[in-house]
Protein backbone atom coordinates (compact mmCIF):
# COMPACT_ATOMS: atom_id res chain seq x y z
CA UNK A 1 0.00 0.00 0.00
CA UNK A 2 1.19 3.35 -1.17
CA UNK A 3 2.66 5.74 1.66
CA UNK A 4 0.11 8.96 0.92
CA UNK A 5 -0.75 10.80 3.98
CA UNK A 6 1.84 11.87 6.82
CA UNK A 7 -0.42 9.14 9.49
CA UNK A 8 1.17 6.47 6.70
CA UNK A 9 4.35 7.66 7.22
CA UNK A 10 4.25 7.94 11.23
CA UNK A 11 2.58 4.54 11.42
CA UNK A 12 5.38 3.30 9.36
CA UNK A 13 7.45 5.32 11.76
CA UNK A 14 6.48 3.58 14.25
CA UNK A 15 6.60 0.31 13.40
CA UNK A 16 10.29 0.53 12.40
CA UNK A 17 10.77 2.07 16.00
CA UNK A 18 9.29 -0.93 17.21
CA UNK A 19 11.34 -3.06 14.88
CA UNK A 20 14.25 -1.28 16.13
CA UNK A 21 13.34 -1.82 19.88
CA UNK A 22 12.63 -5.84 19.44
CA UNK A 23 16.46 -5.66 18.07
CA UNK A 24 17.75 -3.92 21.03
CA UNK A 25 15.74 -6.07 23.32
CA UNK A 26 17.42 -8.77 21.77
CA UNK A 27 20.62 -7.49 21.85
CA UNK A 28 20.08 -6.28 25.72
CA UNK A 29 20.46 -10.09 27.01
CA UNK A 30 23.74 -10.82 24.97
CA UNK A 31 25.54 -7.46 26.41
CA UNK A 32 24.45 -8.33 29.96
CA UNK A 33 26.52 -11.56 29.91
CA UNK A 34 29.26 -9.75 28.14
CA UNK A 35 29.40 -7.25 31.11
CA UNK A 36 32.24 -7.33 33.40
CA UNK A 37 31.47 -4.62 35.68
CA UNK A 38 29.35 -4.10 37.66
CA UNK A 39 27.98 -0.55 36.58
CA UNK A 40 27.83 -2.02 32.67
CA UNK A 41 26.10 -5.13 33.78
CA UNK A 42 23.40 -3.29 35.78
CA UNK A 43 23.27 -0.48 33.15
CA UNK A 44 22.31 -2.82 29.93
CA UNK A 45 19.87 -4.70 33.03
CA UNK A 46 17.82 -1.41 33.54
CA UNK A 47 17.91 -0.67 29.57
CA UNK A 48 16.44 -4.34 29.14
CA UNK A 49 13.73 -3.21 31.35
CA UNK A 50 13.06 0.11 29.97
CA UNK A 51 13.02 -1.22 26.62
CA UNK A 52 10.08 -3.47 27.44
CA UNK A 53 8.25 -0.41 28.77
CA UNK A 54 8.99 1.47 25.52
CA UNK A 55 7.72 -1.08 23.50
CA UNK A 56 4.45 -1.54 25.75
CA UNK A 57 4.08 2.10 24.97
CA UNK A 58 4.44 1.90 20.92
CA UNK A 59 1.84 -1.23 21.37
CA UNK A 60 -0.59 1.26 23.68
CA UNK A 61 0.18 3.94 20.85
CA UNK A 62 -0.86 1.41 18.31
CA UNK A 63 -3.91 0.76 19.97
CA UNK A 64 -4.78 4.71 20.39
CA UNK A 65 -4.26 4.93 16.58
CA UNK A 66 -6.41 1.41 15.80
CA UNK A 67 -3.31 0.72 13.94
CA UNK A 68 -1.62 -2.68 13.88
CA UNK A 69 2.11 -2.73 13.78
CA UNK A 70 3.07 -3.23 10.03
CA UNK A 71 5.79 -6.46 9.75
CA UNK A 72 8.81 -4.45 9.09
CA UNK A 73 12.90 -4.44 9.60
CA UNK A 74 14.81 -1.85 11.10
CA UNK A 75 18.03 -1.69 8.78
CA UNK A 76 19.62 0.46 11.19
CA UNK A 77 19.12 -1.15 14.41
CA UNK A 78 20.23 -4.71 12.27
CA UNK A 79 23.29 -2.66 11.25
CA UNK A 80 24.21 -1.54 15.04
CA UNK A 81 23.97 -5.73 15.96
CA UNK A 82 25.93 -6.15 12.97
CA UNK A 83 28.67 -3.91 14.41
CA UNK A 84 28.56 -6.00 17.26
CA UNK A 85 29.32 -9.53 15.46
CA UNK A 86 31.81 -7.82 13.53
CA UNK A 87 33.52 -6.46 16.87
CA UNK A 88 33.37 -10.30 18.21
CA UNK A 89 34.98 -11.45 15.07
CA UNK A 90 38.00 -8.89 15.83
CA UNK A 91 38.30 -11.07 18.78
CA UNK A 92 38.99 -8.27 21.53
CA UNK A 93 40.18 -8.42 24.81
CA UNK A 94 37.56 -8.62 27.42
CA UNK A 95 38.05 -5.17 28.54
CA UNK A 96 37.88 -4.01 25.00
CA UNK A 97 34.75 -5.99 23.93
CA UNK A 98 32.94 -4.10 27.14
CA UNK A 99 34.40 -0.78 26.03
CA UNK A 100 32.86 -1.63 22.33
CA UNK A 101 29.91 -2.31 23.85
CA UNK A 102 29.12 0.51 25.30
CA UNK A 103 30.15 2.73 22.51
CA UNK A 104 27.68 0.50 20.61
CA UNK A 105 25.09 1.00 23.24
CA UNK A 106 25.64 5.07 23.17
CA UNK A 107 25.49 5.00 19.08
CA UNK A 108 21.59 2.99 19.54
CA UNK A 109 20.70 5.11 21.99
CA UNK A 110 21.74 8.02 19.94
CA UNK A 111 19.66 6.10 17.04
CA UNK A 112 16.92 5.74 19.29
CA UNK A 113 16.75 9.59 20.25
CA UNK A 114 16.78 10.67 17.24
CA UNK A 115 13.71 8.15 16.14
CA UNK A 116 11.89 9.52 18.61
CA UNK A 117 12.47 12.89 18.40
CA UNK A 118 10.81 12.98 14.91
CA UNK A 119 7.37 10.47 16.74
CA UNK A 120 7.03 13.49 18.66
CA UNK A 121 6.50 16.13 16.12
CA UNK A 122 5.02 14.00 13.97
CA UNK A 123 2.62 12.63 17.26
CA UNK A 124 2.19 16.58 17.90
CA UNK A 125 1.49 17.45 14.05
CA UNK A 126 -1.44 15.47 13.82
CA UNK A 127 -2.38 16.55 16.71
CA UNK A 128 -2.05 13.38 18.57
CA UNK A 129 -1.69 14.43 22.27
CA UNK A 130 -1.94 11.05 24.51
CA UNK A 131 0.37 9.47 21.76
CA UNK A 132 3.13 12.79 22.35
CA UNK A 133 3.11 11.80 25.97
CA UNK A 134 3.95 8.47 25.56
CA UNK A 135 6.67 9.12 22.95
CA UNK A 136 8.34 11.39 25.01
CA UNK A 137 8.43 8.85 27.80
CA UNK A 138 10.96 6.84 25.63
CA UNK A 139 12.52 9.74 24.79
CA UNK A 140 13.19 10.94 28.16
CA UNK A 141 14.51 7.34 28.96
CA UNK A 142 16.66 6.94 25.88
CA UNK A 143 17.94 10.57 26.54
CA UNK A 144 19.48 9.41 30.16
CA UNK A 145 20.51 6.36 29.18
CA UNK A 146 22.50 7.89 26.23
CA UNK A 147 24.13 9.60 29.14
CA UNK A 148 24.73 6.76 31.63
CA UNK A 149 26.12 4.42 28.82
CA UNK A 150 28.48 7.48 28.12
CA UNK A 151 29.49 7.96 31.42
CA UNK A 152 30.35 4.90 31.96
CA UNK A 153 32.84 4.07 28.59
CA UNK A 154 34.69 7.36 29.45
CA UNK A 155 35.37 5.88 33.18
CA UNK A 156 35.91 2.49 31.48
CA UNK A 157 38.11 3.78 28.73
CA UNK A 158 40.53 5.84 31.50
CA UNK A 159 40.98 2.42 33.39
CA UNK A 160 41.75 0.59 30.38
CA UNK A 161 44.06 3.03 29.18
CA UNK A 162 45.65 3.39 32.44
CA UNK A 163 46.50 -0.22 32.64
CA UNK A 164 47.49 -0.93 29.08
CA UNK A 165 49.99 2.17 29.99
CA UNK A 166 51.08 0.23 33.11
CA UNK A 167 52.15 -2.45 30.97
CA UNK A 168 54.13 -0.91 28.54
Amino acid sequence: MPMATPRDLFVHELADTMSAEHITLKLLSELQKEARHPEAKQAFREHEQETKQQISNLEQVFELLGEEPEQTTCHAAEGLQREHEALHEEQPTPEVLEMGNLGGAAKTEHYEIASYTALVQMARDLGERDIVRLLKENLSQEKAMAKRVEALAKELGKQATAAVGSRQ
